[in-house]
Parts: structure tokens; sequence; C-alpha cells
């Protein structure tokens, strides 16, 4: 390897860096636009302008800032707005935020980034910390509490991986990417991350153009990103890994995004090739320690910061001839990349698989299930919230006296039903007492959410502060564990709400009136109709689905969304053995006749060349649940032939 010395570019001329910016913005939006489609087409445009929105406030409130700044510094606005390029930053800092990011949260995070991270340095090219990384580490050390509940999209790779311990042997591994399709899934994007950094594959291509017109230097990304793997693949075969469990320390995350777009940051990083070169294994090696041993999921934010504040001591180490020197600069970079790997393989040695609990059983099974972790109480959480975003469904199970028992069932951090092995719906029984209008108790009886995590709002202590509670009182949210909270006080509140009467009972559909037919071949194209698989027993698959109905796929609060259910299929005979509906999302009282047992019974025994009877005035529902249907038998089938 030949370590010459090369200015960086921001040493250029200013048509060269104005150049540069240009083609980062360029790439920056062709992520952007990327998850904007992704988010709209698999969640619901809801989504897709979510991000658009934050991209929005992000640019705004950059661009803002600069004008403040040079209007009071007495510097031309329009020049210093253009020099100081904040709209990158903006960019890059709302693509490695979460799609649930408030607003407000976006705009605060977005001036402090450019504030204190840039223009108090003295501007572009002065500043030492990378600006958009800052931004973020802001959102997450304190606006953790305002995330909207309302676009939660499931657990991310590395918050699933985080919770077994950032360890997944051979054995395990097919299981647990079930959650996100495949690896080549991953490298597609085809998952659910922070806003801009699921495609590898847009990442890398945009990587390679920016290295191909000289916009970047190759040395940063490549031994970033080179480093992660190699660690992680040695780390892996310490504990039973193969290769994959490398390819997903890779693509999970913000590896590649941080890799392309961050690390190569020519202001924040080494001035020369060694220095930057011994840089980026340094980064790397931060990002799984961090990983590893901190309560960080995902540790490339702050190796990144981290490695900021040694650039000026590593463009020390390497100051002098570049060209004379070069042997002596090689054997410092071979021994501090051997230090860097030497502690990141060490701290690999204690890390351990923790498999996933037992989920808590349902009542009256007898099966012991794991002790919940103790819980620390946080802010306080009004009985009466809006807990819309739950989808809460409760039904009165049975009566004494004025003595209540609900079966209730809501989501929680997850999405409502998910693949095997990650997040499905939080079940209780709520005791009510209905001459007081308060709760007797809670019994959890499905824990759908993070084991080690959430279930620590699960435990004794933490139920037991529902207990003498009315819709006009307040609990206290579990720290570490407040979507579990909220989905058992969703479930609480609803429980609440139908004894009194303020709410009605789920399940209670009207009876059905069967009109024209509907072929099971019928193109439902129109439901974007999704299953995976929930379970397998034999032949017998069972499957989590979600279709559009009558309304969007996903809508303001109060409106339409997705209808769920859980279809049973033999794949022997390719005929539908049961069907339930987990969440109704259509008009009540129109739609709902077609989810009651009559409506629902008629598919069962269908093969997907049958026919099945539209119910009158619930067509959309109907053909809802009907693509939900076909989805099973064509996911069954699909799984029957690759045996």
């Amino acid at each position: 390897m030949k370590f010459t010395f090369k200015p960086s570019p921001n040493y250029r001329t200013s048509q060269s860096t104005s150049g540069i910016m240009r083609d980062l913005t360029l790439c920056l939006l062709a992520v952007l636009l990327y998850a904007i489609i992704y988010y709209s087409v698999t969640y619901g445009i809801a989504h897709g302008l979510r991000a658009a929105g934050l991209a929005a406030v992000s640019v705004i409130s950059a661009l803002g800032t600069d004008a403040v700044y040079f209007k009071v510094m007495k510097k031309n606005v329009r020049t210093g707005i253009l020099s100081s390029f904040s709209w990158v930053t903006a960019l890059i800092l709302v693509l490695i935020s979460r799609i649930d990011t408030a607003y407000y949260a976006m705009a605060i995070a977005t001036i402090i980034a450019v504030f204190f991270g840039k223009l108090v340095f003295g501007g572009f090219g002065q500043n030492i910390f990378n600006p958009a990384a800052l931004g973020a580490a802001i959102i997450m050390s304190n606006f953790a509490g305002s995330y909207s509940a309302d676009f939660t999209t499931g657990a991310t790779p590395t918050v699933a991986a985080k919770a077994i311990g950032w360890m997944i042997p051979s054995g395990e591994f097919s299981s647990f990417i079930t959650g996100y399709g495949s690896l080549g899934k991953m490298f597609l994007g085809q998952y659910s991350s922070t806003i801009g950094s699921t495609c590898a594959l847009l990442i890398l291509l945009c990587g390679a153009f920016l290295i191909w017109c000289r916009d970047i230097d190759w040395q940063l990304p490549v031994f970033y990103i080179g480093t992660v793997f190699v660690e992680a693949l040695l780390i892996g075969f310490m504990h039973g890994a193969g290769i994959e469990y490398a390819l997903f320390s890779v693509l999970a995350g913000g590896v590649i995004f941080g890799g392309v777009f961050m690390v190569t940051d020519p202001v924040t990083t080494p001035v020369t090739i060694p220095g930057r070169v011994l840089w980026a294994i340094g980064a790397a090696s931060l990002t799984l320690i961090i990983r590893d041993k901190s309560n960080l999921s995902d540790g490339v934010l702050f190796a990144i910061l981290l490695m900021n504040m040694l650039t000026p001591a590593i463009d020390k180490l390497f100051d002098g001839n570049q060209i004379k020197d070069a042997v002596k600069f090689r054997r410092t970079v071979l021994a501090g990349g051997a230090a860097f790997a030497a502690v990141t393989l060490l701290v690999g040695t204690a890390v351990t698989y923790k498999a996933p609990a037992a989920q808590a059983p349902a009542a009256g099974s007898g099966t012991a299930s794991a002790a919940p972790a103790a819980p620390t109480f946080g802010e306080p959480l009004a009985m009466s919230y809006n807990f819309n975003a739950n989808k809460t469904e409760c039904s009165l199970e049975s009566q004494e006296g004025t003595t209540e028992t609900y079966a209730c069932t809501a989501k929680g951090f997850g999405l409502v039903t998910n693949a095997e092995g990650s997040y499905s719906r939080n079940e209780a029984k709520v005791r009510i007492d209905k001459a007081a209008h308060r709760v007797i108790s809670v019994e959890v009886t499905n824990f759908g959410d993070t084991t080690g995590v959430g279930d620590a709002a699960t435990g004794e202590e933490a139920l037991k502060q529902f207990e003498g509670k009315g819709l006009e009182d307040e609990v206290s949210l579990v720290t570490g564990a407040t979507f579990t909270t909220r989905s058992i006080a969703s479930m609480v509140q609803k429980a609440l709400k139908i004894s009194d009467g303020s709410a009605e009972a789920s399940g209670s559909a009207a009876a059905a009136e069967f009109g024209d037919t509907l072929p099971m071949s019928y193109n439902f194209n129109a439901n974007r109709s999704e299953c995976t698989l929930d379970g397998r027993e034999g032949d017998t698959f069972r499957y989590a689905c979600t279709a559009k109905g009558f309304g969007l796929v996903t809508n303001a609060e109060g409106t339409y969304s997705n209808n769920e259910a859980m279809i049973t299929v033999d794949g022997s005979t390719g005929k539908v053995v049961s069907i339930s509906i987990i969440h109704f999302g259509d008009t009540a009282g129109v739609g709902d006749k077609a989810v009651s047992e009559e409506a629902l019974k008629q598919f069962e025994g269908k093969t997907i060349n049958d026919e099945v009877n539209l119910v009158s005035g619930a067509s959309f529902t109907t053909r809802s649940i009907a693509s939900m249907v076909q989805a099973a038998l064509k996911e069954a089938a699909a799984e029957e032939g690759s045996e």
C-alpha cells in the first residue's frame, strides 16, 4: 500500500467545493426519494409524507439558522447560506433519524447541529464534530420521549440484535432474519430502520459515484466498512456464527450510510491518507464496541463523534513528509490498527447470545414464564391519554356481580402482527369494578414486545399501579418500556370505557347478508396484501396478514387503517383451515358485517380456485379479507413447492 499526501477536498477552490456539495446533495436526495417511496408503499402515504415533512422541516431550520447568524454577523445572507452548505447537514440528519421523530425535535436538533456544530467554530470547514452526528445525538439523548406513536414501524434490526446480545449463532440466524425477510432484502432496503440507512445497494452506488467524481477519497469508506465486516466475522467465528453474521453487522444500522456520507467528511477527518486509514479502522472498532457493550443498539454515530475528537491527535501523529516517512507511517497504521482490532476482539469474547425468553402464556396454560425485570418508574401517563395508535380491542369475558373481566389485545412496540420470532400484540385480562369504575387487577396473558426491555412493564409491581385507578387518574411510565406501558394502559382504558358505556366491546359485528360471488383468483393488487409466516406444524401454516380495506393503508387518527387477520392454511391440500380477524380498520356498523363468524366461515375449506360471496354493503371489507386469504394460500403453495 502506498501512502502519499493529498490535500483534503475542503482546501480546493470554491468552485470545486460547490461541485462536491452539489454531487453530495443529489445523492442524498436520491436516498431520501427512495425512503419516501418505500414508506409510502409499505406503510401508507402518511409515512411517506412524514419522511418528506421531516426533510422539509430540517432544511428550513438549517437555512433559517444560517440566515439569522449571517444577519447578526452583518454578512451577506445569500452568500453565507450558499457557502455554508447547511442543507447537506440537514439532509444527513433526517436520513439518520427515525420516521417517528417529532417535527419539533427535528427542528431543534437541526438548529443545534448547524449553530453549535458548525457556525460557532467559524462555519463550513472549521468545525471539529460532524454536525449531523451531533444533531442525531441530541435527538437520541434529549428527545427520546418525543417520538410519535402514530408512525411506529416495528423494531429495527439493530434493536432486535441488541435484545439478544448482538450475537446470532448460525443455528439461530435463519429464524432471526425472518423478521426482515433475508439478507438480500436488507441489501435492497426492504425493511425499516432509520429513514435513509436501509437501501445498501443505492447507498453504495452513490458512494461509487462520489468516488468516481473524486468528491470523496475511497480509503475512508472502504476501510471503515471493511473493518466492521472483518472484525464482526472474527467475533462471530469465536461464538459459532458464520459469515452471515458479519454481513448482517454491515447491513444493519448505519454502517454503510455512515461509511459513505459521514466518515468521508473531509473537515472532521485527518488530512493524510495513512491518518484516514487509521481513523476509519478506529471508527469501525468503536462501532462494534459500542454495539456490544453500551446501552445503544447501534454505535455508528457516537463512534464518529469520538473519532472526531481524535482527529487532531492523528494528524499530529502523521505530521511529516508523506513520501520520505512512508515506511514509518505504514508501520504506525499497522500497529494502531492492530491495537484497535485487539481491543475489539477482546470485548467480543465477552459477547453472549441471549435466547429470546418465552412469551407469557395464556391464562390457564400452566406454563411458567421468565420473570420480568424490575421496573423503574418515570414520567406520569394520564389514563385519559389518546391510545388510538395502539389499536386496542376488548371483549367482555365474564361478569360476577359488579366485577367484569375483559379480554384485551393491543399493539405494543412492534407491528400489530409480524414474522415469527419478532413482535406480536400484547394481551391482558383486565378486571373492572363496574360500580366504582375502578380497576381491580391486570394480568398480562401474552407479552409481544422486546424481552429483557419491555417486560419490565409486565411485572407484578408495574401492573399493581393500575389497581384502583379510573379514567381520571394517572399511572407512571416504566423507564425503558414506555411502549409496553402505553400498550397495557390502552387496554385498561378500553376496558374502563366499555364498562362505563362510553365505548363498545369488540367483536360484535352485524349479521352478514351475502350478495354477488367473488372468485378467489380475483386480482387484489389494490389491497396491497401482505402475509408473514407466524407458525407452522407439519403442512399446516399460520400467517399473519394485513391488507388495505375501505380507507387508506394508514391515515389520520380516527379514520381508516389496515385490516389484519390470522389465517391458517393446509399446505398439502391448498385449503383454508380457519381465519380470525385481529384488527378491523374499516367502517364500524357497515364493513364489520364481513368479519362476523358467519361471513368468515365461508372461507373455510376454500382453495384459490373457488368462490366466496361478497357481503352486501361490506364489499370493500370482503375483498380486503379475501385478498389476505389469497395471499396466505399463495405463500403456503410457495412453501410447499420449495420443499
